[in-house]
């Protein structure tokens, strides 16, 4: 997401009149009367307005700085966390293959690659998720 400082295409200890210079060379570029109507410099005319609103009171742009700063502590502290989580998780399963296969058994009631019942199946019969039968009785001419 773009702060107000990226939208004015300014830095952020940028002055009051830099600001003001900025704001008024992208309203005069994007006003939606120059730019003949057009949606998206309608749209980039309001984020720039919307910036400046903030940024030319320096009470309410010490307050925005503040919750900038907040937010980029918290999105750091976030990353942190999901790298070490994610380190955690790989570290604890390793996959496997047979594990995998014996999973979809207990679950679905046959083997995959053999798409046969386990033994202990009273019927014995194939996969009962198989639908060749269904598939050629409607597509085969």
């Amino acid at each position: 997401m773009k702060t107000h400082y990226e939208t004015l295409s300014v830095s952020k200890d940028a002055s009051q009149d830099q600001i003001k210079q900025a704001y008024r060379a992208l309203s005069k570029k994007y006003h939606p009367d120059i730019n003949g109507g057009s949606k998206d410099a309608e749209k980039l005319f309001l984020e720039i307005q919307e910036a400046y609103t903030v940024l030319k009171n320096p009470a309410s742009r010490e307050t925005y700085d503040e919750h900038l700063e907040k937010a980029t502590q918290n999105n750091s502290s976030r990353n942190a966390e999901f790298t070490t989580s994610k380190n955690n998780t790989d570290k604890k399963q390793a996959f496997n293959m047979n594990n995998l296969e014996k999973s979809f058994e207990q679950f679905f009631g046959f083997n995959p690659k053999s798409k046969e019942m386990p033994s202990s199946s009273p019927t014995g019969k194939k996969n009962p998720l198989d639908t060749t039968d269904l598939f050629e009785r409607y597509f085969n001419k």
